[in-house]
């Protein structure tokens, strides 16, 4: 009987140790840590696919014409648009404090409409997530591509003068939906009293 009681508070003993050593081992991990300051941020736009066979890109403003931000439509083939080359590798290069306009573009080839919606961007590093603003299409809004026809979005990166951190990347989901859920959608909409603005 003694032996089983030295076994026990020998176990004892031996947890309590254990838990003490995990528990100080957390705090050291909950020291917030700082990104350094970049006189150039790399910014990279990337996209997750859901339910929805076309792909976007990003692009640089033709320059025909002066750009609103937000300005959202789409062009049928060969006729003029607001947007021109593609951006490579979907990179941006910005200087803290400063901000880019751009375009996001969807081409339609089909014979059928693709309608959408965006879910709200996500940014990697977390760390580097602070001091940055991306007025893109995540704003609770389907929107539709006829056949044949290239959707496009004018769109904003702003970074602010103390952001820090030389690298981020920004990923949208983009999900493919339904006509009938885009009505359902709209008619619920025009009916809410509330704004962009809440």
């Amino acid at each position: 009987m003694r032996f089983f009681f030295k076994t026990i508070l020998f176990l004892v003993f031996c947890l309590s140790l254990f838990c003490k050593e995990e528990g100080n081992s957390s705090t050291v991990a909950d020291v917030p840590s700082s990104p350094n300051k970049s006189n150039v941020v790399e910014i990279q736009i990337k996209w997750e696919y859901s339910q929805i066979p076309l792909r976007m890109d990003i692009r640089e403003p033709s320059g025909s014409q002066s750009l609103t931000l937000w300005a959202t439509g789409t062009v049928a083939k060969g006729r003029p648009a607001p947007f021109s080359v593609s951006i490579p590798d979907s990179k941006i290069f910005l200087k803290p404090g400063s901000k880019k306009q751009f375009l996001l573009v969807m081409e339609n080839p089909s014979d059928k409409a693709v309608h959408f919606f965006a879910a709200p961007h996500h940014a990697h590093p977390v760390e580097h997530s602070f001091g940055f603003k991306f007025k893109c299409l995540c704003v609770n809004h389907a929107f539709s591509i006829p056949a044949g026809e290239t959707w496009y979005r004018v769109v904003e990166i702003r970074l602010s003068p103390d952001f820090l951190g030389d690298k981020l990347i920004l990923t949208h989901n983009l999900i493919g939906i339904t006509k009938e859920r885009v009505a359902e959608f709209e008619k619920a909409a025009s009916q809410s009293i509330s704004n962009d603005l809440d």
